[in-house]
């Protein structure tokens, strides 16, 4: 609190009938606040909230990833002739391990466009309900398209080397 803050909080103590014993032990039925007490208040909320939205952007990647890497692991079961087929016409461990990485980061690619769709949405519907002006950096837009590639990359890989571990004639002789 500053000098004119203790000045105000000070005369009106004495006008209320208040001793300096009582100003010093702080037993006043009021306060008295100045800017920099709202701005610190402020802060806290907002470094509060931004934590709850770290929180909950890092939860939403790790259910994303869970669901693409199940999403392959059926992917790859389902096509386990496929795979067993494409290695007997010749096609090397890592064709198949780059064929299914590549579904994975174009899986994981169409989420990333949806939900930066979506945010660019919602946050120019939210600022035009509260009037205010918003500029999306391209680099957000541009970091999310990047973090939704690794995503992908990240939880297609063990599916992808699974699938291309596959022995072809088991693979072949699965139905």
């Amino acid at each position: 609190m500053g000098n004119t803050s203790k000045e105000i909080e000070e005369n009106l103590a004495y006008s209320m009938g208040y001793s300096d014993k009582d100003i010093e032990e702080g037993e006043l039925p009021f306060t008295v606040s100045d800017q920099s007490d709202i701005l610190d208040i402020v802060s806290l909320l907002i470094n509060g909230l931004q934590l709850i939205v770290i929180a909950v952007g890092a939860i939403s990647l790790v259910v994303g990833s869970i669901g693409i890497m199940n999403i392959m692991l059926v992917t790859v079961t389902e096509r386990t002739k496929e795979i067993g087929t494409l290695k007997a016409l010749g096609f090397t461990q890592n064709n198949i391990l780059y064929l299914f990485l590549t579904e994975s980061v174009f899986i994981s690619l169409i989420g990333g466009i949806i939900g930066v769709m979506v945010g660019i949405l919602m946050a120019y519907s939210a600022t035009s309900y509260m009037n205010i002006d918003i500029s999306i950096p391209f680099y957000a837009v541009v970091g999310g398209f990047v973090i939704s590639v690794l995503i992908g990359i990240i939880s297609g890989s063990y599916p992808a080397k699974r699938a291309a571990e596959m022995d072809p004639v088991e693979a072949l002789r699965r139905e």
